[in-house]
């Protein structure tokens, strides 16, 4: 019975999930907008059920109305959905050549990443020259914590400040002894990481990796992901002087990758470590 129970909700989740889709379709076929009984008899849905789907989605921004009990069109939350995809597509695009050059540069694995709501989600790497079989960045696809990573710093640092104080105000996960969650410590590394241009993570996500990141800018100057370098402390050189030999190249390709993107200006040269 309970099995039974679980495949009917899978259905209805996947047959609710076709509707949304098919509302979206239908509609973007449409410069006017459509009323809820266009959209039943079009998709042939119960009027209450369309009702309901696209008050929803209206709540949640994905459809919008330009009056009260008029037709509705695709909403602005849609578009926002699109530019990120379209920045995440166009991120990972350009930098596979920019970082097959700086692991060859460094000799350190490396990766690019963009922000994906709370966390940092690694869209493009290359592992060090001579560590092929494995990767200290994780695999395309991994997410790292914004507050505990050099690439997470990096976004965070650049977001809007409602939404940092907002993610600082939260419970921050403490995935080592040296992970910083103190939201005034937080701050003061994040506006360290904004003067300088680049930031360091030296063993807050994972004891015995540390890492250095630089800024990645899109069309509108603005910051739209991070290049960072990664390396095992306990087999490189730490410190100062890592960093030191890192962080021309790690910013040279920041340079390069936000060229690639139309950044404007690439990002600022700000003081050498």
């Amino acid at each position: 019975m309970s099995q039974d129970r679980n495949n009917s909700s899978i259905y209805d989740t996947s047959r609710t999930a076709d509707r949304v889709l098919d509302i979206f379709e239908y509609l973007e076929g449409f410069d006017a907008p459509r009323t809820v009984t266009q959209i039943a008899e079009q998709l042939s849905l119960p009027k209450a059920t369309a009702f309901r789907l696209v008050t929803a989605l209206r709540e949640r921004g994905y459809l919008a109305q330009d009056r009260p009990r008029g037709g509705y069109r695709l909403g602005a939350r849609l578009l926002r959905l699109a530019v990120g995809a379209r920045r995440q597509i166009g991120v990972a695009r350009a930098a596979p050549p920019i970082l097959r050059r700086l692991a060859q540069e460094t000799g350190e694995s490396c990766q690019v990443s963009v922000r994906e709501g709370g966390y940092a989600l690694c869209v493009a790497r290359e592992a060090a020259p001579d560590q092929k079989q494995w990767s200290l960045t994780g695999d395309v696809g991994t997410i790292f914590p914004l507050h505990a990573t050099a690439v997470g710093k990096i976004l965070l640092a650049h977001v809007p400040d409602a939404d940092r104080r907002a993610y600082l105000a939260a419970p921050l996960a403490v995935s080592t002894p040296h992970t910083v969650t103190g939201p005034e410590s937080l701050e003061a590394i994040l506006r360290q990481v904004r003067e300088r241009g680049y930031a360091r993570d030296d063993e807050e996500f994972r004891v015995g990796l540390c890492a250095v990141a630089a800024p990645v800018c899109g069309a509108d100057g603005g910051v739209v992901g991070a290049v960072g370098v990664t390396l095992l402390r306990q087999s490189k050189l730490a410190g100062d002087k890592t960093v030191a030999r890192i962080v021309p190249a790690l910013l040279e390709a920041a340079r390069e990758l936000s060229a690639e993107l139309g950044a404007p200006t690439a990002p600022p040269e700000r003081n050498r470590p």
